[in-house]
């Protein structure tokens, strides 16, 4: 057959002068076809198309589509109704609403009972620390959350006890902040003592 699709090519060119070939095409469908469908793209290409062309596609698309899978589609949820999509942003919306009203209360309640609770009853007083050479006294301020407040004589074993738990945690940290202190000093002595013998 491709021999005979060369003959057709050559035979257009004007390169075959065979009476007997003409006739084998008129007999021939597919190389008739073929005739057609040369010349047509023979014309196109020297901007002569004067013939239009006559594509039959139709038998080759009923085909394609008759191998074709069947695909159907699914069926429609709630979620693609219409409803839906404005209902569904209205309740995020009231939802973050909700969660920031929550958090404002809870701050608002939470203030109001730390306002309510009673101090204790002599404010905090506070540990001397001793003065260490080298070291300027700073003016630290004592160590609590309430020093003005002054609580009522109603619970006076409670308030004790918690006067006394008070002084031991204020005891603590003035240990704490003296040790800090003294480290502070051994620090600065190492550091003087260290660039001494460096010096000439």
């Amino acid at each position: 057959m491709t021999q005979q699709h060369e003959k057709l090519s050559a035979f257009m060119d004007g390169e075959l002068d065979d009476n007997g070939f003409v006739d084998s095409i008129k007999n021939d469908s597919e190389s008739l076809a073929k005739w057609r469908s040369y010349h047509v793209i023979r014309s196109g290409l020297r901007k002569e198309a004067s013939v239009m062309p006559e594509f039959d596609i139709t038998a080759q698309v009923a085909a394609a589509l008759e191998q074709e899978p069947t695909v159907l589609a699914p069926k429609a949820g709630w979620k693609s109704l219409p409803i839906v999509n404005k209902v569904v942003p209205l309740l995020r919306q009231s939802g973050q609403l909700a969660v920031a009203a929550s958090v404002a209360a809870a701050v608002i309640l939470g203030v109001q009972q730390v306002n309510q609770q009673p101090a204790a009853e002599e404010p905090f007083t506070t540990f001397q620390t001793p003065m260490i050479p080298g070291m300027p006294q700073t003016g630290m301020a004592p160590v609590s959350l309430e020093q003005s407040n002054i609580v009522p004589n109603n619970r006076s074993g409670d308030s004790d006890a918690l006067l006394q738990k008070r002084r031991q945690i204020n005891a603590l940290l003035a240990d704490h902040e003296q040790q800090l202190k003294l480290k502070q000093a051994e620090e600065q002595s190492q550091q003087a003592a260290e660039s001494e013998p460096n010096q000439p």
